[in-house]
């Protein structure tokens, strides 16, 4: 049974916010929120028991519900693509982007979409540590020359 279900049921027997706090082992602000939902949005006595805990809980809080669900990226392709010459991260996210946007869905903002790759590599363990003597070997970002180039 739902913590709603339970203060709503307790609030039937008369208990305070306070005892229905402590009774529950949740805050008061928590009871409090309940209480202002219940007043906003009111639920009957006796469709409280033929309610379930979900219908209850959109009964209650249906700006909740309204919250638009984000897209999740393809993760695999995007790990792929990154393997291709001259591509980068933002612009695999701007593609995501526009994907999300002709299917009118929120996308991910950059940032996000950086850490939830990351979080992605980290639990695939699709880093590779190149081990070498510092000072041995002369790294080059070729990358970098070709975008000066093109953009002259």
């Amino acid at each position: 049974m739902s913590k709603e279900k339970q203060i709503l049921q307790l609030r039937t027997k008369g208990y305070s916010q306070r005892r229905i706090a402590n009774t529950l082992k949740v805050s008061r602000n928590t009871v409090a929120k309940v209480f202002k939902a219940l007043q906003d949005h009111p639920v009957f006595k006796d469709s409280l028991n033929s309610l379930n805990d979900q219908e209850l809980r959109q009964q209650l809080f249906p700006e909740e519900s309204q919250v638009p669900v984000l897209v999740t990226p393809d993760y695999d392709y995007v790990h792929k693509e990154l393997l291709k010459s001259g591509v980068t991260l933002k612009l695999l996210w701007e593609e995501y982007v526009d994907t999300c946007r002709r299917s009118e869905k929120p996308p991910y903002m950059y940032s996000q979409f950086c850490k939830l790759y990351q979080d992605y590599v980290n639990q695939h363990r699709l880093t590779m540590h190149i081990r070498h003597k510092p000072g041995d070997k002369l790294m080059v970002d070729w990358v970098l020359l070709t975008i000066c180039n093109v953009q002259q």
